[in-house]
């Protein structure tokens, strides 16, 4: 298979590439077919000159651009401006995949949040449940601590989890 890639040239720490069309099983900087134009990042503008009658014409025969490549062909008008690859690299990516689990997690919220408002009724009900619980007063331990413990943790649930369980110990009371 044919590609449209960049082969570099040039001095240590001053680049210059080359766009050629090689064997895309051969070596970046080892033999090509053809030289089909230059690019210079460093100079100011950058200097990007790819022969477009070449370059489609090795698109016709086949020959696939590089991601690189296709940019540049698409910065100088010889692809459509719509082919742009958009290219995320390793510490963008680690970004983009955070930014993402967070928007799962936050949509995953939003889904249980129903589920939630649908329960609260049920930890209200385990209110009720635990105020005219029996008290402890023959026990000797004032009531008033005690269900106010147990009313603030049933008024105030957190997750779902938090409702079921706040559910399961009213019914232990009403077992009871």
């Amino acid at each position: 298979m044919l590609k449209i890639r960049l082969t570099r040239v040039g001095k240590k720490n001053s680049p210059a590439y080359r766009v050629v069309v090689a064997e895309q099983k051969k070596a970046v900087k080892r033999k090509f077919i053809e030289i089909i134009g230059h690019y210079n990042p460093i100079s100011q503008p950058k200097e990007i000159v790819i022969k477009k009658d070449r370059a489609l014409f090795w698109i016709g025969q086949g020959a696939q651009p590089s991601d690189t490549v296709n940019n540049l062909m698409c910065e100088l008008g010889i692809l459509d401006k719509s082919k742009k690859i958009v290219k995320v690299f390793a510490k963008k990516a680690e970004v983009a995949k955070e930014e993402v689990v967070e928007e799962k997690a936050a949509e995953k919220v939003a889904e249980e949040t129903p589920a939630v408002e649908a329960e609260a009724p049920v930890a209200e009900e385990a209110v009720e449940t635990v105020e005219t619980a029996p008290t402890t007063e023959s026990v000797g331990v004032p009531t008033e601590s005690v269900g106010k413990e147990v009313v603030e943790e049933a008024k105030a649930p957190e997750t779902a989890e938090e409702v079921v369980e706040a559910a399961a110990e009213a019914e232990t009371v009403e077992e009871k």
